[in-house]
């Protein structure tokens, strides 16, 4: 568990390493937020209620992920099958019956970004050699479509905003989901995107306690327990976990709830 204190340590720490969660009083897009001020906590400085970042990618759905788990099971010999980790680890086993962290999916997670990027990149990539004996008005042509969005992939976004919880004394989790055209998504759609174990038991609609607005959210009640394990896995194989890495730990585990919600977490810190 975490004092209001730790919890604004760890989440300047987390605001500090991770771009994308920075703080930064020149725009509007502080990852800080104070919220409406009637709601605010006195246990917490005004201006730092809560973290929030913006308009973060979500580009397949859990089925999607799912469907792509089962198809990397290979055979081994006879009727035996390797699975995947999502099916060795039991998929069908809720947070409470296991509370673990899949590792394994994250790596897996991190080696797809990476190579979804190398794909990109290469794709993006004009022959200029190909292009000597084309019009004069080629490259307005490639740029119309670009304007256009043609060969762009649209995709979910997601504001994901951590609150503080006073009764759990823990972080806690919101999500609120647009679609592909910028229109906010039903509870239906957002559950799409949340592996269904939790959906079906930890995950709820509630209204934002600062932001005044209904949200998925993932309830607090094993968070603590959750972060226990993970971090007494880390001291038995040697590692150290400190008060300031609390929000990495925190959002590392919760992407197992969310695997295909790409927000930013990742810090160097002695997970060995």
């Amino acid at each position: 568990m975490l004092t209001p204190e730790e919890f604004v340590l760890s989440g300047d720490q987390l605001t500090h390493k991770c771009p994308t969660w920075k703080y930064d009083k020149l725009t509007i897009q502080r990852r800080w937020e104070g919220g409406k001020e009637k709601l605010r906590s006195k246990n917490l400085p005004p201006e730092q209620q809560f973290l929030i970042t913006r308009n973060v990618p979500c580009p397949r759905r859990i089925k999607d992920l799912m469907a792509k788990e089962v198809a990397q099971d290979k055979d081994v010999e006879g009727d035996w099958v390797e699975a995947s980790s999502m099916t060795a680890k039991g998929t069908s086993s809720g947070p409470e019956e296991t509370g673990v962290i899949d590792i394994d999916l994250e790596e897996k997670k991190e080696k797809r970004i990476a190579s979804e990027k190398e794909v990109k990149q290469s794709e993006e990539i004009v022959d200029i050699m190909e292009l000597e004996n084309e019009p004069a008005n080629v490259f307005e042509e490639m740029k119309s479509e670009e304007e256009k969005g043609i060969g762009t992939i649209q995709t979910r976004t997601y504001d994901i905003s951590i609150t503080y919880d006073f009764y759990y004394q823990t972080p806690r989790l919101w999500l609120f989901g647009y679609s592909e055209k910028g229109a906010p998504l039903t509870k239906e759609e957002m559950f799409e995107d949340i592996m269904s174990d939790y959906a079906n038991k930890t995950v709820t609609i509630e209204t934002h306690p600062h932001q005044g607005i209904n949200c998925v959210s993932i309830h607090p009640c094993r968070h603590a327990l959750v972060m226990k394990k993970l971090i007494d896995t880390i001291a038995d194989n040697g590692g150290k976990a400190d008060v300031h890495q609390a929000m990495f730990f925190f959002l590392k585990f919760i992407s197992s709830v969310v695997p295909t919600i790409d927000y930013d977490y990742t810090v160097d810190m002695e997970l060995e």
